[in-house]
């Protein structure tokens, strides 16, 4: 069974987008205080789940182990949180829809198991399209009562239909940070935030980006017809270059190959050549 102890400060990265385009409660993201699922306590307070696991409805644990706790902390909300570090560090994720193009901010509570070492939590969050955010928690002054949630907030621009939200401890052992009250809003953007450079740093529902502030205002006075001047950045499709280098090594070895056993077989010739001339010139022996 784990042991949890003690006040937190979070330190959190954040990959924010500044934009000021109109806020939307978003619906897209499933059971995001984890009240749901398939739980089972077995009077630990809390249901160890170890990767490959979907019992917490919505979320599936990718890697190593997570905790599901229920009465052994109070939650921040509801009755059920996450340990994010079950016997050892875990990966919690989810996917759901998303709109290219689009800000979405994550914000979510983060506290720490304070029962053992370290002291210092530590966790990642990232999206797809994101960055990676890296947040800490010190657990010192919290205990199994008083767990201090302190609330995050984590940003990223939508790249594509569809995003995976992964929280992962960094944290080894059996007390890794904790996590509660996921909650996802959604910032669509104007032509406004074309302006002040703000376009630099937008793409339009097709993922192109913007050569200039006119040609983003245009996309939004045009309501999506006319899209950004500058298609996705595609990374090099290297496999032709690939092949290529491939079939030249290959006949270059060929090629080896060959005038290896063609230098081979003139050695052995030569060879031959000598000792039949070697032999016709010895003197014969007299009977």
């Amino acid at each position: 069974m784990k042991r949890r102890s003690s006040l937190g400060i979070a330190l959190g990265g954040l990959a924010a987008i500044a934009l000021a385009g109109t806020t939307l409660a978003f619906t897209g993201l499933t059971n995001g205080s984890f009240e749901t699922g398939t739980y089972v306590d077995n009077g630990s307070g809390f249901q160890q789940l170890d990767a490959p696991n979907t019992s917490i409805d919505g979320w599936t644990v990718d890697a190593g182990s997570v905790d599901w706790v229920g009465t052994y902390w109070p939650a921040q909300v509801g009755s059920m949180s996450i340990d994010m570090s079950g016997v050892n560090a875990g990966t919690l994720s989810q996917t759901f829809a998303t709109t290219i193009g689009n800000t979405y901010t994550v914000s979510f509570a983060l506290s720490g198991n304070p029962a053992g070492l370290p002291t210092v939590k530590t966790l990642e969050v990232s999206a797809t399209g994101g960055t990676v955010g890296l947040y800490s928690y010190d657990v010192t002054g919290n205990d199994l009562i008083t767990m201090n949630w302190r609330p995050e907030t984590y940003s990223y621009l939508a790249t594509s239909a569809s995003t995976t939200l992964s929280f992962v401890s960094m944290t080894a052992g059996a007390f890794g940070p904790a996590i509660d009250n996921v909650v996802v809003t959604e910032i669509v953007p104007t032509k406004d935030d074309c302006k002040q450079g703000g376009w630099q740093s937008m793409i339009d529902n097709a993922g192109n980006s913007f050569k200039n502030q006119g040609d983003c205002v245009s996309y939004f006075a045009t309501k999506g017809k006319n899209l950004g001047a500058l298609p996705p950045v595609v990374a090099a499709d290297t496999s032709a270059a690939t092949n290529a280098d491939s079939a030249t090594a290959k006949q270059s070895k060929k090629q080896e190959k060959v005038t290896a056993r063609a230098e081979r077989q003139d050695a052995k010739d030569k060879t031959k050549s000598q000792a039949d001339h070697g032999h016709g010139s010895k003197p014969k022996k007299s009977k």
